[in-house]
């Protein structure tokens, strides 16, 4: 079973903004690095159509409990690819996302969506996390979750910072 995460990030800009920082490959390794990451290694590129592709892999302290550290030891490796559609559809930009979370056996997989609000943008996260171990794949989906949800906090206030250079 998986388990349904979302996040809103809201920024003070447009929507084409808020794009631009999410594929800048300084934003791309600043953010990685100032939300916990060791031996951030991130690479931005394009392809011929036009489509972003985003890797990152980096290091986090493994800040769980006890029977899920069994699984993955004091370090969870992660690595996550974003793609991003580089026109806007109706005047929203979307992407995809999906995180390894290296020798941990759990994956992400979701969507991305930028859109316009009153006050600049919101960046809507929407994802399931999906544990495969038998009896405590759940409760490692659970804290997951949580973590999510730290994540999406700290990566509004980090852009927030960027936008405001």
């Amino acid at each position: 079973m998986a388990k349904n995460i979302s996040g809103e990030l809201h920024f003070p800009a447009d929507p084409a903004a808020v794009f631009t920082m999410v594929t800048d490959q300084a934003y791309v390794q600043e953010k990685n690095e100032r939300t916990g990451g060791i031996n951030v290694e991130s690479e931005v590129t394009t392809n011929d159509d036009g489509t972003i592709r985003i890797y990152a892999t980096r290091a986090l302290p493994a800040e769980i409990p006890g029977y899920a550290k069994k699984f993955v030891g004091d370090q969870i490796e992660t690595q996550q690819t974003d793609t991003w559609q580089p026109n806007p559809v109706d005047g929203n930009y979307r992407g995809t996302l999906h995180v390894d979370f290296g020798k941990a056996p759990m994956v992400v997989d979701g969507t991305f969506e930028i859109k316009a609000t009153d006050d600049g943008s919101v960046l809507i996260v929407t994802a399931q996390a999906k544990a495969s171990v038998p009896f405590v794949g759940g409760k490692i989906e659970g804290i997951a979750a949580e973590q999510f949800g730290r994540a999406v906090r700290k990566e509004e206030e980090i852009g927030q910072d960027w936008l405001s250079r």
